[in-house]
């Protein structure tokens, strides 16, 4: 049931995924129980920007926190059907990804990484569009800039530039223009910004905070049994699923077989992340954007529609019940 609706680009789904949102956000909106990211203690500015304006509101910050991620739901779907990464139109990897992102409560509390997602997604399809064309450097550094922009949110952010020279190799985009476009980009951003601290007389603050946040280690959540098994499925279905996948690049169009290499790329890189003791749970909005496409794939490679939907079931089950365990 669940599979057949959300495999599909019609009204129906389109309606009830921000519905099903709203109820995986209940408690979000009811309780503070999350604890605050350390980086509510030294925030970066645009973050402490966002912190000063909402003053402790909790429930303002839930509402946006759940509308960034109603906006990476369809900028997810989006991407799918624009790009033709599936046999055909569908809401299948947006509903995926509001259960990737809805399981973990510390997740669903707004911080900085939720400004930062829809900003790194807008810097890959930047790079998506230069595909193909014979002067891809304003696109380069279009791409470099809004992710430059979104780690004056999330500085740690800064470090998934990896993952955009990658884009860059794998798209054959790179090139010594291109490649300067993108540092060009990189620095922009912290070049008006240290020019704005510096005009007040504060630009040793905001070197000094930069700086902090992108070497301090952040891991500081403690798992629960439940929470151990929960990632174990997890990662378990996004390995199958990756397996799957790489299974069927060679029947697809380049292009495509570009793009999902991508995604796994962006999955990886993040999982690497994860295991570090610079990063947390904060990445989940992120892997959850390669994760949601990847997972949603295998799912429709399945040939028996029993089996399509008892997964998408039991991955809808154990996001409800992780949200009181964990």
């Amino acid at each position: 049931m669940l599979f057949r609706v959300f495999n599909r680009n019609d009204i129906v789904a389109l309606a009830l995924m921000p519905l099903l949102l709203i109820v995986f956000w209940t408690n979000t909106f009811l309780f503070d129980q999350a604890p605050s990211f350390p980086y509510d203690n030294n925030p970066m500015p645009l973050w402490e920007l966002v912190i000063n304006t909402l003053k402790g509101n909790h429930f303002l910050a839930s509402i946006i926190s759940m509308l960034i991620a109603l906006i990476m739901m369809f900028s997810v779907n989006r991407i799918v059907n624009r790009y033709t990464l599936f046999n055909g139109q569908t809401n299948l990897p947006g509903f995926v990804y509001i259960l990737l992102v809805s399981g973990y409560l510390m997740t669903q509390k707004l911080h900085p990484v939720w400004f930062y997602t829809p900003l790194l997604m807008l810097s890959i399809e930047r790079l998506f569009v230069a595909s193909g064309e014979r002067k891809p450097m304003t696109w380069c550094f279009e791409a470099t800039f809004w992710l430059s922009l979104g780690s004056l949110f999330y500085a740690k952010g800064i470090y998934f530039i990896i993952l955009l020279w990658m884009i860059m190799f794998i798209l054959r985009l790179m090139n010594m223009r291109s490649f300067i476009a993108s540092v060009l980009g990189l620095i922009l951003p912290y070049l008006f910004s240290f020019a704005y601290f510096f005009w007040f007389d504060d630009s040793s603050w905001f070197t000094d905070t930069a700086y902090e946040n992108f070497i301090s280690p952040i891991a500081f959540f403690e798992h629960t049994l439940y929470s151990q098994l929960y990632n174990g499925l997890i990662m378990f279905l996004v390995f199958i699923s990756i397996l799957s996948v790489v299974r069927i690049l060679p029947a697809i169009k380049i292009i495509t077989r570009k793009h999902y290499r991508i995604f796994i790329w962006l999955i990886t890189l993040c999982i690497v992340a994860a295991i570090t003791p610079y990063y947390s749970l904060e990445v989940m909005p992120i892997w959850a954007i390669g994760t949601a496409i990847i997972v949603g794939r295998f799912l429709s490679l399945i040939r028996r529609r029993f089996i399509q939907e008892l997964l998408l079931l039991i991955l809808m089950v154990c996001t409800i019940a992780a949200q009181f365990l964990i």
